[in-house]
């Protein structure tokens, strides 16, 4: 490991301010949301399932879950942003199309049974393959939730801190891995288009 990198982690953990000292380092609050949105996680699946699932985000059951992480400092303070119902653009399309939400919720589903961290990249790259207008990033925060040890947490400024370590530019913005960049999600954080 570089120097560089050596030196900006000590002196991120020596931070008492820093997210690793106030969120990540035996946070009991911390602990319960995972727990909280595990569960929220299992009633979303369980509300497409049974069709209860609604043609909006306020009042569904993911609107709970994204509330969830949404209150988990400011890393995650724009998560549930994607998720609101844009009727004019038809995004993100999980309300109004059935074959999309039935494929949102197996999506949940197959991910929060995944016993390993390849099954939960298969099903990335399945539901990316649907094409479904307006999931990104938001998901991968979800799936943060679900296997913090195997999914990262995921937004802008994670993205140009991951830059900045690595003095490169693999990941230019939320979204996709352009395919002239390796095209495949390899060891960088995975997202959805």
């Amino acid at each position: 490991m570089s120097d560089h990198l050596l030196s900006i982690i000590h002196q991120y953990k020596n931070d008492q301010e820093s997210v690793y000292n106030t969120w990540f380092i035996n946070n009991e609050e911390r602990l319960k949301a995972f727990r909280s949105i595990r569960r929220g996680v299992l009633q979303v699946i369980e509300d497409i399932k049974s069709k209860r699932f609604g043609n909006d985000f306020k009042g569904s059951s993911l609107e709970f879950v994204l509330s969830c992480i949404t209150e988990q400092k400011q890393v995650f303070e724009g998560a549930s942003h994607p998720f609101y119902w844009k009727p004019k653009l038809r995004i993100p399309d999980i309300y109004e199309n059935q074959s999309n939400k039935i494929a949102f919720g197996q999506f949940l589903e197959n991910c929060i049974h995944a016993k390993n961290e390849e099954q939960v990249v298969k099903e990335i790259e399945k539901l990316d393959a649907l094409k479904i207008k307006g999931l990104g990033p938001a998901v991968a925060s979800i799936l943060y939730f679900l296997h913090p040890t195997w999914i990262p947490p995921f937004n802008t400024a994670i993205i140009n801190g991951f830059n900045y370590l690595f003095k490169d530019k693999k990941i230019r913005q939320l979204g996709r891995i352009p395919e002239d960049q390796g095209g495949h999600y390899g060891h960088e954080p995975p997202t959805l288009q």
